[in-house]
């Protein structure tokens, strides 16, 4: 699967902040994360300031990935002949207006868990 950030859009304003990705090749989404990550020098840090795993879902050759910043339900509507997929970051703050910040997209499809005792 491939998936793209092409834009960010109403940055600072918390109720229509959101990340909009398009979907390159079909797949499932829950193989993404992104990371809100620092930026300096013309590029990311290591620094992770939040992290957004989507939950599985299928989505297809087309589609639009929206990741809003605000709380909300998880959905989808129609777009043209494609679908538009929303997911919700749950944030009561928007995130994207500081310019020391960037919007990193990760492709995790094998991860590894472990849980100290």
């Amino acid at each position: 699967m491939k998936l793209k950030i092409t834009k960010i859009n109403d940055i600072g304003i918390i109720e229509k902040e959101r990340i909009v990705m398009k979907v390159e090749s079909s797949g499932n989404v829950g193989e993404f994360l992104v990371l809100q990550s620092g930026y300096f020098n013309n590029s990311v840090t290591s620094r992770v300031f939040a992290t957004f795993w989507f939950p599985d879902k299928e989505v297809s050759v087309g589609d639009y990935v929206v990741l809003y910043t605000k709380k909300g339900n998880d959905n989808e509507k129609p777009f043209k002949e494609v679908k538009s997929h929303f997911f919700y970051w749950g944030k009561s703050e928007a995130i994207w207006s500081e310019n020391n910040r960037s919007a990193v997209l990760m492709h995790a499809p094998t991860w590894e868990s472990f849980k100290p005792e």
